[in-house]
């Protein structure tokens, strides 16, 4: 599979340093939830996660994880800024192609959305 942006100019990103990102409490949690959809993201742009780990992942500077209600609400301001694809949700993290491609490496599958790949 090439990498292809219509043309466009395109740069890599050190999935490891979007994981940091996603991890740091010093960022707005939606920006995090960015952060975390390229930090997991499969071949396919999926970041699937267990029940509770994106919560943990956005836990705030204290370690303590985010609330369901708090981890919902960081997704959908995500989702209405476009910084993750509207079928995101806490348990798979989607961006669309024409933001993020990955030539290598296996697709997890995504419960939530693993029937429309």
């Amino acid at each position: 599979m090439a990498i292809y942006f219509g043309g466009k100019s395109w740069g890599a990103v050190a999935q490891h340093e979007f994981r940091r990102m996603a991890r740091d409490a010093r960022n707005i949690n939606h920006y995090r939830v960015q952060y975390a959809a390229i930090g997991w993201a499969d071949r396919h742009g999926h970041a699937s996660f267990q029940a509770g780990e994106l919560a943990a992942i956005l836990a705030d500077k204290n370690g303590k994880p985010l609330s369901k209600q708090s981890t919902t609400g960081a997704v959908s301001r995500a989702k209405a800024l476009d910084l993750v694809s509207p079928q995101s949700s806490a348990a798979c993290l989607v961006l669309s192609s024409h933001l993020f491609q990955k030539e290598k490496g296996a697709p997890v599958p995504c419960r939530v959305h693993k029937d429309r790949r």
